[in-house]
């Protein structure tokens, strides 16, 4: 496809590279960057990230681009607003590895069918000049329509196409350090076009072996890799684990099919036991219905295992999520891969008689879902969610929200620390409604197609804001966007239904917002609430497309700014039209607005 070149100008250095020379961001590592005190930002992977822009190629680099819902721009969904396409038989792009690797993860996108269903095909993977593996792609989880529409529709008559990505891994022959790894369209690789984005290489440890203390699934006559059903066989092992108060199961290398489970289930139910597998890269349950249902007083803990489920658009009626629940106390979930599911983990329902408490959800991958990757709903309390990587979310990719009716308590005293979102094409990368003694910290959000990258927001029949609602040390990198006939801030305070207060953001941040860099806003509904004891400290604003600060639609109250330094914004730093000026308490150490 010919098109026209349209060149982005790149942001001004941040504030923080000029004023102490320290670095801020390390972009292109899929996980962390730097604060100017040097502490990490972000999750701590095991994979190297390689951006196919930065790659030699003798295809069409595209963007950057921040055109939503256009098959032109494709790249506007890329991690960075770039992306690599290979149109032609010998097209492709390469990349050093900097280490060792027996893995690939491949982020790209293949044209959906004309009924709105994908295509499967096959793209070339070359270490040193030899083609030494088929990649299996596919559009099938990718391309949906419709727009701003929540349910998105696979059809494509509705118009509007986003979700173009998908991604594909495999496990490989050793590649060494130091050796070019390539993607090629050969013939036999038949999609019309490649659009990649990135590679993922990983150095994965073989499988974990069986401990002596849990029980086999294939006991009860779940079998890998047989293209059978496993769904009742890995529910009778479950209920007799339970029954007979065993730790738990164990689920042996291989793919196991979950489509159908006992009659009145959604799914896997269990509580109190442990579910164990070989390794997310060994053990893989897939289907329609591999999900868990975790409930009862005890908790739950699993690990070391792979989620794949068969979702392909959104529908709020079907609960086809990775993890389900009110789980208990000391629930635990840790090196798992949640992909192609509505929501990775949706915490509490409505009534729930046990609640969430104590949840850590550590090391975990959330990947390609519909709806959100974590949300601490419903009275969740006392739990963190850490190290975790979240890409291609189509809700909030990591939410609390403390929803007055599922009932008391609000939620409370939970933390999401050292976590990395990239790209979720619906919605903000962190947000917060409601609830007290909550924190995000020490984490990275790295492009957003329509929201924010946070949304501190009093909404969707929340609980108020108590004291203190906590954000720290976070990287903000080209996020914002439009949705909803408004333009969302990087940094996003909104009292939607009700005052927003008691917030405190230090150590932040914003870099190339599509819009303002920091946001205040109020909605004609909301009866004049307003802000109260919000302080910004020590946050950095650069390159913001359009304003540095920016408060509108009669927001009201008054926020506390110190330390707050507002630098080469493309319409300037301040605007706020209407609005008193006691709203701005401007303590020591402002500069640029």
């Amino acid at each position: 496809m010919k098109r026209n070149t349209r060149v982005e100008t790149s942001p001004a250095p941040i504030h923080k590279l000029l004023t102490a020379g320290l670095l801020v961001l390390s972009l292109g590592s899929g996980a962390c960057s730097e604060s100017t005190e040097g502490a990490p930002r972000g999750a701590n992977v095991p994979w190297t990230e390689y951006q196919a822009e930065d790659g030699r190629t003798n295809a069409t680099v595209l963007g950057p681009n921040r055109t939503r819902y256009d098959q032109a721009y494709i790249e506007a969904e890329a991690i960075g607003r770039k992306a690599v396409r290979l149109d032609k038989t010998g097209d492709h792009v390469a990349i050093t590895a900097k280490k060792a690797a027996n893995s690939i993860v491949v982020r790209l996108s293949i044209p959906d069918s004309p009924d709105g269903g994908g295509i499967d095909s096959t793209l070339g993977l070359y270490v040193n000049g030899q083609r030494v593996k088929s990649l299996a792609v596919t559009s099938r989880y990718s391309w949906v329509y419709g727009g701003e529409e929540l349910r998105t529709p696979n059809t494509p008559s509705s118009g509007e196409p986003h979700a173009f990505f998908d991604e594909t891994r495999a496990l490989i022959d050793p590649i060494p350090a130091g050796a070019e790894v390539k993607l090629q369209k050969d013939a036999q690789d038949t999609a019309a076009f490649y659009v990649i984005d990135l590679i993922d290489l990983e150095q994965v440890a073989p499988p974990l072996e069986k401990p002596a203390d849990l029980v086999s699934v294939t006991e009860y006559g779940a079998l890998p890799d047989d293209n059978v059903d496993d769904g009742e066989a890995i529910q009778n092992a479950i209920d007799a684990a339970v029954g007979e108060r065993k730790k738990g199961l164990w689920i042996p290398r291989g793919t196991y099919l979950v489509n159908q489970v006992k009659q009145g289930q959604l799914g896997l139910s269990l509580k109190g036991i442990e579910i164990r597998g070989a390794g997310m890269w060994y053990t893989h349950l897939k289907g329609a219905k591999a999900t868990f249902y975790c409930w009862g007083e005890g908790g739950c803990r699993f690990s070391d295992f792979s989620i794949l489920g068969e979702v392909d658009f959104r529908d709020d009626d079907i609960p086809n999520n990775g993890f389900n629940g009110g789980v208990g106390k000391n629930t635990s979930i840790e090196n798992v891969w949640v992909e192609h599911v509505k929501v990775g983990f949706w915490c509490g329902t409505d009534a729930d008689p046990y609640g969430t408490d104590g949840l850590v959800v550590r090391h975990s991958r959330f990947r390609n879902l519909y709806a959100d990757g974590i949300n601490l709903a419903n009275g969740t309390r006392n739990s963190v969610v850490e190290h975790c990587h979240f890409r291609n979310t189509g809700d909030d990719a990591m939410a609390m929200w403390s929803n007055k009716g599922a009932g008391d308590p609000a939620s409370h005293d939970n933390v999401y620390r050292y976590n990395t979102v990239q790209m979720p094409w619906r919605a903000n990368c962190f947000a917060i409604y409601g609830g007290y003694n909550n924190t995000i910290e020490k984490s990275v959000c790295e492009d957003v197609l329509t929201y924010s990258g946070i949304l501190i927001d009093n909404e969707f029949d929340a609980h108020p804001f108590a004291p203190t609602t906590t954000l720290k040390d976070i990287s903000l990198i080209r996020a914002g966007g439009p949705m909803s006939g408004m333009n969302h801030g990087a940094l996003r305070f909104y009292t939607r239904q009700g005052p927003v207060n008691d917030i405190t953001a230090e150590n932040i941040d914003i870099y190339d917002s599509t819009f303002a860099g920091i946001q205040f806003q109020n909605h004609p509904d909301s009866q004049g609430s307003t802000f109260s004891n919000i302080l910004l400290e020590n946050v950095f604003v650069t390159g913001s497309r359009t304003y540095g600060i920016e408060v509108i639609d009669g927001a009201g109250g008054r926020a506390s700014f110190e330390d707050v330094v507002v630098k080469d914004s493309g319409k300037g730093a301040l605007n706020a039209p209407g609005v008193p000026g006691n709203f701005f308490d401007k303590r020591s150490g402002n500069m640029g607005w």
